[in-house]
């Protein structure tokens, strides 16, 4: 009985190493890993942040803003939204975008548009850094706007402007999910952050002018 009892085990032991062995060899599991690798090193993880928005000066590598920033700043906010292709929350905040945007993309797109929001111009631009090159301006923009460290995934950045210390300046402020379930109180929500931008802007850029 107890020889059978090993011979079991035995058994039961070779054939799980040699499944686990066989998954880890395969395509489907390197597929799998690197988009769960990814998902977490793009804070995925950070769907349900403190959303409390604060506004920067200083970007998050020291670099200056972008250029195609800066350009459309001169219009009114700019709101800045990044992906990659697998991103569950993306998605959800897409579907918010739609809403309140009253636009259409898709997920693969880098989309850019001119939109009235409120009576008011704002910048859109949707950038899915897994359909353009790494050494592209709108690619690394990402790393300029990432406030929690390397390979964070900013889902939404709005620019505008702010006092800083005598001056007014270009203004951040980098979002990495939004708080509410509901999606009519998540687009509520996103609602406030464009109509912040919007107020901040105005009132800063009459001294500008």
């Amino acid at each position: 009985m107890k020889k059978i009892l090993v011979l079991q085990i035995s058994l039961l032991i070779i054939f799980s190493a040699a499944g686990v062995g066989l998954l880890f060899s395969t395509d489907i599991y390197n597929d799998v890993q690197r988009k769960i690798v990814e998902e977490l090193c793009l804070s995925c993880v950070k769907l349900k942040p403190d959303t409390k928005v604060e506004y920067l000066f200083d970007t998050a590598n020291d670099e200056s803003h972008p250029t195609f920033v800066l350009e459309n700043l001169s219009y009114g906010p700019v709101l800045i939204t990044y992906r990659i292709d697998f991103c569950p929350g993306c998605d959800d905040l897409e579907e918010n975008l739609i809403d309140v945007l009253n636009i259409s993309f898709g997920p693969y797109d880098v989309f850019y548009k001119r939109i009235s929001f409120e009576d008011e111009n704002i910048t859109f631009i949707h950038i899915n850094t897994n359909q353009i090159s790494e050494e592209s301006e709108l690619y690394k923009s990402r790393m300029i706007y990432d406030t929690v460290g390397t390979r964070g995934n900013p889902m939404m950045v709005f620019v505008t402007y702010g006092y800083n210390h005598g001056f007014i300046e270009p203004a951040y402020a980098t979002l990495y999910g939004l708080e509410e379930k509901d999606i009519d109180d998540r687009n509520e929500e996103l609602k406030e952050y464009i109509s912040e931008s919007i107020s901040l802007y105005n009132y800063h850029k009459h001294v500008i002018d």
